[in-house]
């Protein structure tokens, strides 16, 4: 009789715990090792996202009542996008003798944050009445969206807003007009006496001509200025006082004494200081908007000068600027000459806006304002006025043009809807009257920013259509535009056209590189980024472009190098490298980690 061993009855319960505890093998762990897609990894053409799933399900998971069904899904973000569902195998057989074969094209839309994405594999068995999972399977990893980097105006955090659409301009250079020529006066802080010189300057020189050959004088008008400097406000008749001096010794210049010399003041007022601020170098556009912001409120001067003297840079404007405001203006005008009254067109804006009459005002006027205004607001006031006293094509168009860079800057999506709306009304009140070349590339801007590209690609290329000189620089330009929507269409070959015709500058050099890196035609691409990066070395996208070609082509230094030039000059690209598949291959490597330290 054999003898009981109880250490081999401890290794049975030891061995029957450790088979109990570890994990089962699943039973349909291996049903989709068959399945495969094509392209491995995927790409994004034209809006959509397009491949194609082989293989087969093993003859060993088939059976009589057996059901395989398929869910294929794009899992990106927080959410999944579900691409269909798949029969593999309906069980209705009663004799299998292969295995079940799937061939099936897919295609889904692309959707923002689909390009750091993967696509999954999922299903079920279903087994009379039961249902059992299959282990999902990654069936591609990442989204390439390179097509994405075109440039077509788009705004991104780190970069300036650009302008966007096409005013219609007006040549005032031949047209005849009154012109008129400006000399400045200076006096000392607070004293409104002429220097024992006269006009001289400190050198002896004349500040002041009044005979211009072929030209015969109008009339003059003196008008007298004082500062906001508390020197010049304690004397509420500096101003008046300067300009009587100044006119005083102008009758004593005149050969022609019955021509008029006529005076005018201008004190508590902004408008001489803000036609100097606006050409003033010594601080920021930023800072001047804050100066801007002050002048255009509704508060009274007093009130206006206490915010100015709040602003940080108010000390160092006022000493460089100020001065050049103790003076008296000259303005001589000339019979038959060029150019209408200047502080008519300069002033319009402030003539709306106190819904003062603009009966004088002319069409031409308006026009002159409204091209040679700066702000946005200003120009859509004038513009605004224009259409609503006359029936104008460039005032409908131009209007427009000021809709789409409001809509450009506008967060809301509401408002920014209703201001694209705007312009496309106003486009085609424009189009109403005569349909033209810049009006129709306005339209496809207007559903650039709606996204439309199709619509913009149709109104884009009627734009080019409808200016026949090949040689024409809209032409130009717009081709520019319609070659890097090409690029967003998935016409590569067609953009490496229309982009050889645009100008040469870094964004349209960028795109053309961008169209050759699509249609696989490296050195082509590469002699376009260089060409960016040469033509301007602060923008980064040519860098990108030039690691893009160096990713392509296994070169990891040139990679490594030109991607470090493109992040640092751009906080968009950065983003963009580290989910970029076109680096998978690379993010892992302490090189490329090096350059987002």
């Amino acid at each position: 009789m054999s003898k009981f061993n109880p250490n081999f009855l401890l290794f049975l319960i030891f061995s029957g715990i450790m088979i109990s505890c570890s994990p089962k093998i699943g039973k349909y762990n291996t049903i989709l090792s068959g399945l495969s897609v094509k392209p491995e990894i995927l790409s994004l053409h034209q809006d959509s996202v397009r491949f194609t799933m082989e293989g087969a399900i093993p003859l060993e998971f088939l059976k009589k009542d057996r059901k395989i069904i398929l869910y294929p899904e794009y899992v990106y973000g927080e959410g999944a996008l579900r691409l269909g569902e798949l029969v593999a195998f309906d069980g209705t057989f009663n004799r299998v003798s292969s295995e079940a074969k799937i061939s099936g094209q897919y295609i889904f839309p692309y959707l923002e944050g689909m390009d750091s994405g993967k696509l999954v594999l999922k299903g079920i068995v279903q087994e009379k009445s039961k249902a059992k999972s299959i282990p999902q399977k990654e069936m591609a990893t990442g989204l390439v969206t390179t097509a994405l980097l075109a440039r077509i105006g788009q705004i991104t955090p780190d970069e300036p807003i650009p302008n966007i659409g096409v005013y219609m301009q007006t040549d005032f250079s031949d047209r005849t007009r009154v012109e008129t020529q400006e000399f400045w006066v200076p006096f000392a802080l607070g004293n409104s006496k002429l220097s024992g010189r006269g006009f001289q300057n400190s050198a002896g020189k004349n500040v002041v001509t009044l005979e211009v050959p072929g030209k015969v004088i109008s009339q003059i008008l003196v008008t007298g200025l004082a500062t906001a400097e508390p020197q010049e406000i304690r004397d509420r008749y500096l101003a008046e006082n300067r300009a009587k001096a100044v006119q005083a010794n102008l009758n004593s210049m005149l050969v022609n004494k019955n021509t008029p010399v006529r005076t005018s003041a201008r004190k508590n007022d902004w408008f001489d200081f803000r036609i100097l601020l606006s050409d003033y170098k010594g601080i920021s556009d930023s800072q001047k908007e804050a100066y801007y912001d002050v002048i255009l409120s509704k508060r009274s001067f007093e009130e206006q000068l206490a915010e100015m003297r709040k602003l940080s840079s108010y000390n160092k404007v006022s000493r460089e600027l100020f001065p050049k405001l103790r003076a008296a203006k000259i303005t001589v005008t000339f019979q038959n000459s060029r150019l209408s009254d200047p502080e008519i067109s300069a002033n319009i804006f402030k003539l709306i806006q106190e819904g003062n009459s603009l009966d004088n005002i002319t069409k031409e006027n308006l026009a002159y304002a409204g091209q040679k205004a700066v702000r946005l607001n200003e120009k859509e006031a004038i513009y605004l006025k224009l259409v609503e006293l006359y029936n104008s094509e460039l005032g409908y168009n131009n209007l427009a043009v000021v809709y789409l860079n409001q809509a450009h800057r506008e967060l809301d999506l509401k408002e920014r809807n209703i201001l694209i709306s705007k312009a496309i009304d106003m486009i085609r009140q424009s189009n109403k009257l005569k349909t033209t070349a810049i009006s129709m590339h306005n339209l496809g801007q207007a559903y650039l920013l709606r996204g439309d590209y199709f619509e913009a690609y149709v109104a884009i290329s009627e734009a080019s259509t409808l200016e026949r000189n090949e040689n024409d620089e809209f032409l130009r330009f717009n081709e520019g535009l319609r070659g890097a929507i090409d690029i967003v269409n998935g016409d590569y070959k067609l953009a490496t056209i229309r982009l050889n015709r645009a100008p040469e500058n870094e964004v349209n050099l960028f795109n053309k590189g961008l169209a050759h890196l699509l249609s696989d035609e490296l050195r082509q691409a590469l002699e376009s980024f260089e060409e960016s990066v040469q033509f301007n070395r602060e923008y980064g996208y040519g860098f990108y472009g030039l690691a893009l070609v160096a990713a392509s082509t296994g070169d990891e230094q040139a990679l490594y190098e030109n991607l470090e030039k493109a992040v640092k000059r751009s906080e968009f690209l950065k983003a963009r490298a580290l989910r970029d598949v076109s680096f998978k291959a690379y993010v892992n490597k302490q090189e490329f980690r090096n350059i987002f330290k």
